[in-house]
């Protein structure tokens, strides 16, 4: 029957420290390329509506009259 190993500790803590800086690095390699995507496109418009109409300017306290 052969040995059974268990893997050395510090093996299994430099495999999972390099998994997660994999991911990490993945993950922002992903935001920069959004972030380059993003400024091709046209800004949104920074007009206001009228926040006249409905429920936008009641208050959510009631009145006593």
């Amino acid at each position: 029957m052969p040995d059974k190993k268990e893997p050395k500790l510090w093996l299994t803590i430099l495999k999972l420290v390099a998994g997660a800086a994999v991911l990490v690095t993945a993950f922002w390699l992903f935001l920069t390329f959004l972030d380059g995507y993003s400024e091709d496109t046209s800004p949104a418009p920074t007009s206001r509506s009228k926040m006249d109409w409905g429920i936008a300017n009641d208050s959510p306290i009631p009145s006593r009259r």
